[in-house]
């Protein structure tokens, strides 16, 4: 039973590199892009400064209803 396997197993290797060899490979390296080339963003920069975030405001409704 194991000689049966060891050949199967041998024999479907075989096949499997044999497949592989006839593959047609220049189909994987072939580069077919055609899109324009995209421009760089630009990146927009504000006029002024933003506002401070200070977090100075005080809440009142903290501790809830009484």
């Amino acid at each position: 039973m194991r000689e049966v396997k060891r050949v199967l197993v041998t024999l479907l290797m075989a096949v499997i590199l044999a497949l592989s060899a006839f593959a047609p490979m220049s189909a994987l390296g072939q580069k077919n892009d055609n899109r324009p080339p995209k421009n760089a963003e630009k990146v927009i920069k504000p006029d002024k400064p933003p506002r401070g975030n200070s977090n100075s405001q005080s809440n009142s409704n903290k501790h809830g209803r009484n």
